[in-house]
């Protein structure tokens, strides 16, 4: 990767987002805080990507979201005129500049700073490249070039969207795959859906060990009766600060899991998932399961149960709708109300494995 910004920066770009499995996270970060500490509005912004979460650094860093002094950061970046940070933030749907714009001098419009960002791109800095890639992904390119683009526009942009990714990934850049499995498997204004080549990075992406792909993988193994080689996939995807894996793991497990009935196995693996994804509905529907059904030794808890029931529910789905309407109509855990529970009964699907 080109040397573009400040030594400090660039070194812990390498460690964060390239080498994410280094163990060096403090050091980068001391790094980016020693550079923004000293005037550098590129730090602060990279800094601030490192407190927003799974989407804009690999959980495997293990670094926790902090929006707020994310936020701060990027106000500084701004305020110390970071063409990238300027541009990074035009992606963060409620982040609103201090002064109500993005544009800050030395640049005056929006293609001046496209410019800048994709000079760096250019020259070879892969940050740089994903940014414009995610220009294009997100359709923030008409903003720069000030158009409204017509389908066949869209449909170059997703093109060009995708080929920056894959120079990014091929480079290192694993925060580039979501994106780019996104464009081949949805058929994202009119690209061609590409199912195998989708395939193909997501095994790069395990292969680099990162946590989502590796539990994608890990989902196929259990699709195609492969058990051991989908437990193997998902405990690496844990131990690589993937959450989603708890939730695979515990439904293995549970009532119509795939595995022998371990509802012990399955609760430590679902509560673990419900620390970390509070309002996942799928672990809400199986942990209430468990706390409503009870077995194996395990009490039935009316409360818990109607307790994550209910958040499913309210959170949009109906597939534990004929326990919450039981608890309802039977008053477990909840005042009785007849009413609410026909409305749930009506409503309860054919049960899957969800």
């Amino acid at each position: 990767m080109a040397a573009l910004f400040d030594e400090r920066v660039e070194t812990a770009i390498q460690i964060l987002w390239f080498d994410i499995h280094s163990g060096r996270a403090k050091e980068a970060l001391a790094m980016l805080r020693e550079a923004a500490n000293m005037g550098d509005g590129d730090a602060f912004y990279f800094l601030g990507c490192c407190y927003m979460g799974k989407n804009y650094i690999d959980p495997a860093v293990g670094i926790d979201e902090d929006k707020t002094f994310a936020y701060e950061c990027f106000h500084m970046s701004l305020s110390l005129e970071s063409a990238v940070g300027m541009f990074g933030t035009m992606y963060i749907a409620d982040y609103i500049p201090l002064q109500g714009t993005f544009v800050h001098p030395p640049y005056h419009s929006l293609m001046e700073l496209w410019n800048a960002v994709a000079q760096k791109a250019y020259n070879g800095h892969v940050y740089c490249k994903f940014l414009l890639a995610h220009a294009y992904f997100y359709c923030k390119a008409a903003d720069f070039f000030d158009m409204v683009p017509n389908n066949k526009l869209l449909y170059e942009w997703a093109a060009e969207a995708a080929r920056l990714y894959r120079e990014c990934i091929l480079d290192g850049l694993g925060i580039a795959l979501p994106s780019l499995i996104t464009i081949l498997t949805s058929g994202k204004f009119g690209a061609p859906v590409q199912q195998k080549m989708a395939a193909h990075y997501i095994a790069i992406g395990a292969d680099m060990q990162i946590g989502f792909c590796e539990r994608m993988i890990g989902n196929k193994h259990r699709n195609e009766g492969r058990y051991k080689e989908a437990l193997q996939l998902y405990e690496r995807a844990i131990a690589h600060n993937d959450s989603n894996a708890y939730y695979c793991l515990g439904k293995l497990y549970t009532f119509r899991g795939v595995l022998p009935l371990n509802l012990h196995k399955a609760l430590q693996y679902l509560k673990k998932g419900h620390d970390l994804l509070p309002d996942h509905v799928g672990i809400c529907n199986l942990l209430g399961e468990i706390y409503y059904r009870g077995g194996q030794n395990i009490a039935c808890d009316y409360e818990q149960a109607f307790a994550l029931l209910d958040k499913a529910y309210e959170n949009g789905s109906t597939w534990g709708c004929d326990m919450l309407g039981a608890c309802y109509l039977k008053g477990l855990g909840t005042a009785p109300d007849a009413q609410m529970a026909k409305t749930l009964l009506a409503l309860s699907p054919h049960k899957s494995a969800l």
